[in-house]
């Protein structure tokens, strides 16, 4: 599965010598921590549909003709309902891992580098002013900026979202999971995180989190037509909240369009509004005036999406909360009143 330790004398060493050249004495072997490390440490993988993550091949495990393994891995347990077929890139014989699941910093920090390697992407966070970074491995995208030594001074909070899970291209198995290391310093004084791990915090997709009223979503494309719906969208299947939808123009500005809620079916309210052929036959004739709400119906490569999964009786309010305020262009029920003039 993982052979992270060949960075070591490949092509990707520049991503270990981009740290600060702080290295174990040859003489001392790295203390493992036997209390909970000071301040809020979070599991780096997001739990998914309430499940917790898990580590699925641990630290100094042995591998036949390769080093000993240098971090954990971190997937989910198999359970019967899983879909995800062992020997894809989401499943192995006894745990998967979805598309799209969030990585998320393990704890407040700095990011010392962050790059493409042929391992995927990788990410190095230091943790001052403990001497302790954490590193991250096989990501397919970043959410963090590029850079090297710390160019950027880019701060993080514990569980901040920093990239998504993905897979080594240099691994035959190609299994989507993320390889996590625990650093007393730099590469060579790495730890068993997995001892320490069982005290830390499980959180969930902080995309899913539009927390204050006021505050700025996290808008996410779900690809183009015929294209399967990305895992996040998927996972909205039987749960309630609220949705948001923004078009993006020919200009590449957006506008925010519709604001929708859904009691329990989120997936299926949200999806319709990407089904053109319903308004090519003509399916919501008669309903709201044809053109607003609850059918318009828009591109999917044009939009950007954001939700928030509620309970079912938090639901509508909150739709008729954010209506309110964003104004969507399309919505016509719950918009405010305008003020009628006196003359």
């Amino acid at each position: 599965m993982d052979r992270l330790p060949l960075l070591i004398g490949g092509g990707a060493l520049a991503a270990y010598a981009l740290m600060r050249p702080r290295r174990a004495s040859a003489a001392t072997a790295p203390r493992q921590p036997t209390a909970p490390l000071p301040g809020r440490w979070i599991w780096p993988v997001q739990s998914w549909n309430g499940r917790r993550p898990t580590i699925s091949s641990g630290f100094n495990s042995p591998r036949a003709g390769l080093p000993r393994h240098g971090g954990v891995d971190i997937m989910f347990e198999r359970l019967p309902s899983d879909t995800f077929k062992p020997g894809t890139a989401n499943g192995s014989k006894g745990h998967i891992m979805p598309d799209d699941i969030a990585v998320l910093a393990a704890a407040d920090g700095v990011v010392w580098s962050a790059m493409q390697t042929p391992r995927g992407h990788a990410v190095v966070i230091e943790h001052s002013p403990l001497s302790i970074a954490t590193f991250y491995a096989h990501l397919d995208k970043l959410n963090v900026t590029p850079t090297a030594r710390g160019e950027t001074k880019q701060r993080v909070r514990a569980g901040q979202m920093i990239g998504t899970v993905g897979f080594s291209p240099l691994d035959g198995e190609k299994l989507k999971h993320l390889h996590f290391e625990v650093w007393l310093g730099g590469p060579s004084a790495r730890i068993d995180p997995e001892l320490i791990m069982k005290a830390w915090e499980v959180v969930g997709d902080p995309r899913e989190q539009l927390v204050a009223r006021n505050a700025g979503f996290t808008y996410r494309p779900i690809g183009s037509s015929g294209e399967p719906y990305p895992q996040w969208v998927r996972d909205l299947k039987g749960r309630s909240g609220v949705y948001v939808i923004r078009e993006i123009d020919a200009n590449g500005s957006p506008e925010v369009v519709y604001v929708g809620s859904s009691n329990a079916r989120l997936y299926d309210t949200l999806t319709r509004h990407f089904q053109l052929w319903r308004r090519y036959k003509g399916f919501w004739k008669g309903q709201y005036g044809e053109g607003h709400d609850p059918g318009l119906t828009y591109a999917r490569h044009r939009v950007e999406v954001a939700v928030r999964v509620t309970s079912p009786d938090e639901a509508l309010d909150e739709e008729g909360r954010l209506i309110a305020r964003l104004r969507p262009r399309d919505n016509v029920l719950l918009q405010p009143e305008e003020e009628v003039v006196p003359f």
